[in-house]
């Protein structure tokens, strides 16, 4: 009773080694290509153009952190700002986010209740509101995970010349 169920399963084992890799090849030939498009659709291009890519060391900007930060404007010039950011490869603080504190307080010990959330920390561009980008004002890094504030800007103000110092 064994060797004829073992002289099938061998018959099976043959047809399947050589009909499966049949089989794969028919399979991958006959897949539908990837559609693609030629352009985006106006809906979903970004409202956003690259002005400059600025390092503020020299501005003061986050003396802890090597943080940098790019400046964005809207393609036809007018409108709000946005910025982005990018930082070194060893520095990962857990989900770090980006808010805006208006005026230029010496000291950030805690997040102030009027600070306004800009967004998660990354190279998406964070739109920024023409009242806050036309006021003086500090960029915070601030972790949630670690519920800290983990580096605060120099004073600064966008304009459409770039980002100046506050005095």
């Amino acid at each position: 009773m064994i060797r004829p169920l073992r002289q099938v399963h061998r018959y099976q084992a043959i047809v399947l080694g050589i009909l499966l890799p049949i089989v794969f090849v028919l399979g991958i030939a006959a897949r539908k290509p990837v559609p693609a498009m030629a352009e985006l659709p106006q809906a979903l291009v970004p409202m956003f153009s690259w002005v400059r890519c600025s390092n503020f060391d020299g501005y003061g900007a986050f003396p802890k952190s090597p943080v940098f930060i790019d400046l964005w404007s809207q393609k036809n010039g007018s409108g709000p700002f946005a910025v982005s950011f990018d930082a070194d490869a060893n520095f990962v603080k857990p989900d770090l986010m980006v808010y805006w504190i208006a005026g230029s307080p010496s000291q950030v010990e805690n997040l102030p209740a009027d600070a306004v959330l800009l967004g998660a920390f990354g190279r998406t561009p964070l739109p920024i509101s023409k009242e806050v980008s036309s006021a003086d004002g500090r960029l915070v890094l601030y972790s949630l995970a670690d519920g800290e504030i983990v580096d605060v800007s120099g004073s600064i103000r966008l304009n459409t010349e770039g980002v100046t110092k506050s005095r």
